[in-house]
């Protein structure tokens, strides 16, 4: 029995002086100690194992067994300090911490039981919150990433177009340019060849039909006159068609005359025969008739001075042709001169033509290189752009996948169970959300069961103690404290009075008295003389 009287803080020099009855109920609050102490050894092996990821068992009942004797060793000090006969408010302390403990202890085992108990909805839930995250996630990476793609792929294609057009630029000018060398490089003129080329050329377009050679003054003058010939012609000739078509309209009114019919001349009818409108008429037609044969005789003589005129201009055209012949001599120097210049200028083409191929096929492999770079570039921007899309999503997406399948952290089990609790399913029925009131009912009545049971069960041995009656023990245990804190008393009230005579006997000597007085300073009224 002496382990159970250990542990309801008794000493057994004391205690063996009390009657059977009196052990045997000291014995019985000792054993009350031992229920907290089972109690907060396993709900600490309870806590550990939930609380942590397959924690090692040798932890766990570790500190189970500190976390007990803890619990043990608080029980059994407040059971051998808790007093009686000592003053109520010191009871009360007492009392009241060991509520509080209790209630604490409670709290920490009852809200992992709590969340224990609603693991699998919290994880449904949590599991069903977490992969609606992870899908937008996944589908905003995933266009994200389609998005990156596609910019990698236009990079690529722009950078095949482009070194499509550079090359087909190149080849087009290159080979426009080629094909101008051979014309050049064997367009070599020898100036008197040239001359006596040209010489004969222009011989050679003189003697044909359709050459016409430069006009002299006289040839000018001759198609000067013709001009004007072919200018009066033409006047006379439209003067010879009026007239013509006035003597056609005076014959057609001299017939409507004679017949009594309204004409242009003379729009009011009259009687048919001759008279003197008639006669009007016809004077008018002789006059118009003697006119039209004078234009006619005109404008053949007309025609015979240009026949004449073409003569000359044909003479005149045969002596320029001669004179143009015979000039050509006198050109050969002007065309000595002309094939210099062009060969002079066939060099500057030739060297100006060669420099361009030149110069494009040094700038060719220089804008293939830039186009490189610049494709090198925006690759080097697109992979930093991939890396940065990679740093954002990835790591969040691992942390979700991995909090999926993994264990929840005592902060996401609380919020889980919150929102369990409290806060409809976002795929929740009108039914379920009307039942979403009653829930935090059933979670509460659950946590207070398990609450209480706790609660009640830690305060059974200073309830114990509190509840029963004043025994031997206790009267033995207070009579020396009783009678130490009297003398106490005495000794602090009657120490002025009589410093002088202790000091007689060696006592101021020891400075234990006055610290013990100082250190206990009481305003008591005088205790009775001290119990020998």
């Amino acid at each position: 029995m002496r382990p159970l009287y250990w542990l309801a803080g008794a000493r057994w020099e004391t205690l063996r002086h009390c009657p059977p009855s009196e052990r045997e109920r000291i014995a019985v609050i000792g054993s009350t100690v031992l229920i907290p102490t089972v109690m907060s050894f396993l709900g600490m092996i309870f806590y550990a194992k939930n609380r942590f990821a397959e924690p090692p068992w040798f932890s766990v009942l570790a500190i189970a067994i500190a976390w007990a004797f803890v619990i043990m060793n608080t029980d059994r000090i407040l059971l051998a300090t808790y007093r009686p006969f000592q003053p109520w408010w010191r009871r009360f302390m007492q009392v009241v911490f060991r509520f509080a403990l209790s209630a604490v202890i409670s709290v920490a085992i009852s809200f992992p039981f709590c969340l224990d108990q609603y693991r699998p909805a919290i994880t449904f839930r949590m599991q069903t919150e977490l992969q609606g995250k992870l899908n937008t996630l996944r589908e905003e990476e995933a266009a994200k990433r389609a998005e990156l793609s596609a910019q990698l792929q236009k990079i690529r294609e722009d950078e095949t177009t482009a070194r499509k057009q550079i090359v087909a630029v190149y080849t087009t000018q290159h080979d426009a340019l080629t094909g101008q060398l051979p014309a050049l490089e064997t367009g070599i003129l020898n100036p008197e060849d040239y001359a006596d080329q040209r010489i004969e050329d222009e011989r050679r377009k003189a003697g044909e039909p359709e050459f016409i050679a430069p006009a002299s003054g006289e040839t000018r003058n001759v198609l000067a006159s013709i001009e004007a010939l072919k200018e009066t012609a033409a006047k006379t000739k439209a003067k010879l068609e009026e007239k013509q078509d006035l003597h056609e309209r005076l014959v057609e009114a001299i017939a409507r005359e004679s017949n009594g019919e309204p004409n242009e001349f003379y729009p009011e009818p009259k009687k048919a025969g001759f008279g003197p409108r008639t006669k009007d008429l016809t004077v008018r037609d002789k006059a118009v008739s003697v006119e039209i044969k004078r234009l006619d005789k005109a404008l053949s003589a007309q025609h015979e001075a240009l026949l004449t005129s073409d003569k000359e201009l044909a003479a005149a055209r045969l002596v320029d042709r001669n004179a143009y012949l015979d000039g050509l001599v006198g050109k050969r120097e002007a065309f000595i001169e002309e094939a210099k210049e062009k060969e002079r200028i066939r060099k500057e083409r030739l060297a100006k033509v060669n420099a361009e191929i030149a110069a494009i096929e040094i700038e060719h492999p220089q804008r293939l290189a830039r186009l490189a770079e610049q494709t090198a570039s925006l690759e080097t921007t697109h992979s930093s752009n991939s890396k940065r899309h990679d740093e954002r999503y990835l790591p969040h997406i691992q942390r979700i996948e991995r909090k999926m399948t993994g264990v929840l952290d005592p902060m996401e089990e609380t919020m889980g169970l919150y929102r369990v609790i409290f806060v409809p399913s976002p795929d929740a029925d009108p039914v379920e959300q009307g039942e979403q009131g009653q829930k935090w009912i059933a979670g509460l009545f659950q946590f207070l069961v398990i609450f209480g049971t706790l609660f009640i069960l830690d305060l059974v041995p200073i309830m114990t103690k509190v509840f029963s009656r004043a025994g031997p023990y206790d009267v033995l245990v207070e009579h020396p404290e009783f009678i130490a804190n009297a003398n106490l008393r005495v000794f602090h009230t009657e120490y002025s009075k009589h410093a002088e005579d202790w000091g007689i006997s060696g006592m101021v000597g020891q400075p234990s008295g006055r610290d013990l007085v100082k250190g206990n300073p009481r305003t008591t009224p005088p205790a009775p003389p001290p119990i020998a």
